[in-house]
């Protein structure tokens, strides 16, 4: 059995940034050591999108518009980010990436329907007057409506995931200001205790599982919007799995915080 040892630079961990860069990684060393079930359910969503952007790439040269395509490589990379932040404790930025994620699948979809839609996605107007008309037409309530035509489940998880998002910090906000600090008072003064990394908890466990659904929402948005591809990749057994994953962690979850 070959070991990989990972020489350390010399002063790595003695600023401040690579402390914190190295504590993070411990800590995803650690959700991959003591947290297998969630750590699966994170590479699978990732796998599942890995193919759908290997498809992505592979069209991109044999379409006029490229815009939906490239979204979804964007709502990958973001997913991505998420996940190394969720398994890392690092929980908070978790919300705008997986904001970013859904917002660009949902732009993604949209702009795969609508090739005149697309190209005016590409072409912002500089007038005042017909820019706050372009915005109104792509803001995302307005694309969550267009997708409730299609499947008014899956506008309601866009809509859903978009808001949790949005109360745990996606958008400033009082409840998701405070949320990772701690007052206390020690003889006679007031401290506050920031947590910026978040050990294995109900709280980290509810990141990873946002996570989780964000990148689902963004398999599900790739096949709606590619139907050919998602028969390639075989995406419907992808999702069929993934779901009934998601819904076992939850039931193993809840068990294990009532004992």
């Amino acid at each position: 059995m070959t070991t990989n040892t990972i020489i350390q630079p010399e002063r790595w961990g003695e600023d401040h940034l690579s402390e914190f860069q190295s504590i993070a990684y411990k800590n995803e060393l650690a959700t991959f050591a003591n947290a297998p079930q969630w750590q699966e359910a994170l590479l699978d969503v990732a796998t599942a999108l890995k193919k759908c952007t290997l498809y992505a790439i592979e069209q991109v040269p044999k379409t006029n518009e490229p815009s939906a395509l490239l979204l979804f490589l964007t709502a990958n990379n973001q997913y991505l980010a998420s996940a190394r932040s969720a398994s890392a404790g690092h929980c908070l930025p978790v919300y705008p990436t997986g904001r970013a994620t859904v917002e660009s699948a949902l732009y993604g979809w949209y702009l795969s329907t609508n090739l005149e839609d697309a190209q005016l996605w590409n072409s912002k107007p500089a007038e005042n007057e017909a820019r706050k008309e372009w915005g109104k037409k792509f803001r995302f309530s307005s694309l969550a409506g267009k997708l409730k035509t299609f499947d008014e489940g899956l506008a309601e998880w866009a809509k859903y995931l978009h808001q949790v998002a949005i109360d745990f910090g996606a958008h400033p906000n009082k409840d998701a200001l405070y949320s990772n600090m701690e007052l206390y008072e020690d003889k006679d003064k007031a401290h506050i205790n920031v947590l910026f990394l978040h050990p294995l908890n109900q709280f980290s466990i509810g990141t990873m599982k946002f996570t989780v659904e964000t990148g689902m929402f963004a398999i599900r948005l790739f096949a709606l919007g590619f139907p050919d591809g998602s028969r390639a990749l075989n995406l419907d057994q992808d999702i069929d799995r993934l779901t009934k994953k998601l819904v076992h962690l939850q039931e193993v979850t809840k068990f294990e915080q009532l004992k």
